[in-house]
């Protein structure tokens, strides 16, 4: 039920244009199943999106600790795609190079936001999409097929957790704050 739920808001964060985004990666020459280049595009997807959006944090973001974040996100999701890519690669797959639609238009948005309003929106914007990330690759740890697919996203899923819980500390922090603010 739980991850029936998680797709579905995977779909209302991601916005994908095609189902899985499937048409986007290439799959002549893979022999991946689907739901192994499935979890390619999406987890590309999510952290190309995290990249662009953790460089538009420490530009626009108007607390120091998102500023940091960002700056996190932007490290740790370059090397997770740079991770992603390399696997990808061997096996005959190539994965989107650019976020998905939905995720540009979430991109779009906060650009036009700066200081608080630009932490109160990116924070939960930031931790919906993680939550969503963690299953993804929570599931892709439990049930993938390819080995090293399994590997990566076993790998990975520690670091994944950890934003999930600095996101977490953040949004209890600005709501504190909000409260007293008022």
């Amino acid at each position: 039920m739980r991850f029936a739920a998680v797709v579905g808001a995977l779909f209302i964060v991601a916005g994908c244009s095609s189902p899985f985004g499937l048409s986007d990666i290439s799959q002549e020459t893979s022999t991946l199943s689907a739901a192994d280049r499935n979890f390619i595009a999406q987890a590309a997807y999510g952290s190309l999106a995290e990249v662009q959006l953790g460089r538009l944090a420490e530009q626009k973001a108007g607390n120091a600790a998102v500023r940091e974040f960002g700056r996190m996100m932007a490290t740790e999701h370059t090397r997770m795609n740079e991770d992603l890519i390399a696997i990808a690669s061997k096996k005959g797959v190539t994965p989107p190079s650019s976020p998905d639609e939905g995720r540009e238009a979430v991109a779009d948005t906060l650009e036009q936001l700066s200081g608080n309003e630009f932490d109160r929106q990116y924070i939960p914007q930031q931790l919906a999409d993680h939550e969503v990330e963690l299953t993804l690759f929570e599931n892709q740890s439990e049930r993938g097929q390819d080995a090293e697919l399994k590997q990566f996203a076993q790998q990975y899923t520690p670091v994944i957790q950890r934003h999930v819980n600095a996101l977490r500390r953040m949004s209890t922090q600005m709501v504190s704050m909000n409260t007293t603010l008022k």
